[in-house]
């Protein structure tokens, strides 16, 4: 699997923080119901974009 840096898609920085962990999402399309497996999410330490990520993405923390 390819290993990409973490970029903000909105403001491009590389600083964000977790907003959450073993988190679903719920919803509903025409007659079906869904439910997403456990995902990880960040929120952007700029500008608060959430960004969105399942059990395969692994996240390092670098201080500079």
């Amino acid at each position: 699997m390819e290993q990409k840096a973490l970029e903000c898609p909105v403001c491009k920085s590389n600083k964000a923080e977790i907003a959450g962990e073993n988190v679903k999402l719920s919803g509903r399309f025409e007659d079906k119901e869904f439910l997403t497996t456990d995902l990880t999410v960040l929120r952007c330490v700029r500008c608060g974009y959430y960004m969105f990520f399942d059990k395969m993405a692994q996240f390092t923390t670098k201080e500079s």
